[in-house]
């Protein structure tokens, strides 16, 4: 890296975001010469999918977009991928009881989360965050929680 070079991370809701929000910001970002960090909040367990297609539900499914998050970043020039780990939220009219030993992303304070991304940026000097818009950019709760705890 050049003394120009920086630290961008982005933070995302849902493993596979990154792939369908900004895979072009940071390819070219580490294309350049720039560190790139993914920061991931939930695991995805509850997205959906064609469980006939790819057999996979909840920590299966889990585990399956975990690698293709994996496999992305490696794509991508990610220099580092941070997975906080939290439990996906779901998407439909009420919020799922949490899965043992974990909580949904929606339920932990935004105080908790935030210091826990926090401290990815403070290990990794960073100089940029990229987060969402107060909606989430299309209301997910996940991604609105994501612009809440990114601000």
């Amino acid at each position: 890296m050049d003394s120009a070079a920086r630290t961008l991370v982005v933070f995302h809701a849902h493993p596979d975001d990154e792939a369908l929000l900004t895979a072009g910001t940071m390819a070219r970002a580490a294309a350049e010469g720039h560190r790139v960090v993914l920061v991931v909040a939930t695991d995805g367990a509850l997205g959906l999918t064609d469980e006939t297609e790819f057999g996979a539900a909840g920590d299966a499914l889990a585990a399956t977009r975990s690698r293709e998050l994996a496999a992305s970043a490696r794509v991508l020039g990610v220099a580092r991928t941070v997975e906080l780990g939290h439990a996906d939220s779901g998407s439909g009219p009420e919020v799922w009881p949490d899965p043992p030993g974990g909580r949904r992303f929606v339920r932990v304070p935004v105080d908790e989360a935030a210091s826990a991304l926090a401290d990815v940026l403070v290990e990794e000097g960073a100089d940029v965050l990229t987060t969402y818009d107060p909606s989430g950019g299309y209301g997910h709760r996940d991604h609105v929680r994501v612009h809440e705890v990114g601000a």
